[in-house]
């Protein structure tokens, strides 16, 4: 069966953002008795810009991928495997933040003694740490949860690998069967594109007239036995390997 894989969806970006937070709070921690506070706050400022922008660009990135998700499942391609899979890797790395990370500086900073006000712009950084860390577990738990609801879902009888099976049959009856035929979809953008490829004879490759119409007959085959099936499927002959 053709497999469809989703655009990679890794934890880098948002754990940049994190890395931010950890080397603030450090600085603050390491320069406590002569801090500089003005300028911990603009760059507090900056990180929480920074946080804010990644956590946006999180969410829709998750979004389209669900939304994919979802219409890939329609046309007969399971791969709510793959985004719990994503969900699982974003998960980890931000446990690993809240639980390892910031709960050992969050123990460390009890431990010192320090001004007031430097223990306020920290409490304020700790904060704003966690806050981007629950945003972005939210994220992935909702596109976890979606993964589980598509896999539960029942895939619909008439879809696009049904498709790609009824044009192997026209392909067979027209002009006989090949002996590789093969369907591939491909993520392009916001759209699932499902591409078949067809090997044709060398010099028939030329015959523009003649692949229009062997092209108009697969339509026609298909749209008479499933209408809604008809088109679903972008042909691209290729030359055959094989053939004389």
């Amino acid at each position: 069966m053709a497999h469809l894989a989703l655009d990679p969806f890794t934890p880098e970006q948002p754990l940049k953002v994190a890395q931010q937070y950890v080397a603030l709070i450090h600085s603050v921690l390491e320069r406590r008795d002569n801090l500089d506070l003005e300028h911990a706050r603009a760059c507090r400022n900056v990180v929480e810009l920074a946080a804010n922008h990644t956590i946006a660009d999180v969410r829709y990135d998750a979004e389209r991928l669900m939304y994919l998700a979802e219409r890939a499942n329609a046309d007969g391609f399971a791969v709510h495997e793959q985004l719990i899979e994503v969900a699982a890797e974003h998960e980890a790395e931000i446990k690993r933040l809240g639980n390892d990370v910031i709960r050992e500086y969050k123990a460390l900073a009890r431990k010192l003694n320090m001004p007031q006000r430097v223990s306020s712009l920290l409490r304020e950084v700790f904060e704003a740490a966690e806050q981007f860390q629950d945003e972005w577990l939210t994220i992935v738990r909702q596109m976890r949860h979606r993964a589980l609801a598509i896999g539960r879902r029942r895939t619909p009888e008439l879809n696009l690998v049904t498709a790609g099976e009824l044009y192997t049959a026209a392909l067979a009856e027209v002009i006989g069967t090949p002996e590789f035929i093969e369907l591939k979809p491909r993520i392009a953008g916001d759209m699932i594109v499902y591409e078949m490829v067809i090997p044709v004879p060398r010099d028939l490759l030329v015959e523009t007239d003649r692949l229009a119409d062997l092209a108009d007959s697969l339509h026609g085959w298909v749209e008479r036995v499933a209408p809604r099936l008809s088109g679903g499927l972008a042909l691209r002959f290729a030359a055959d390997a094989h053939a004389a």
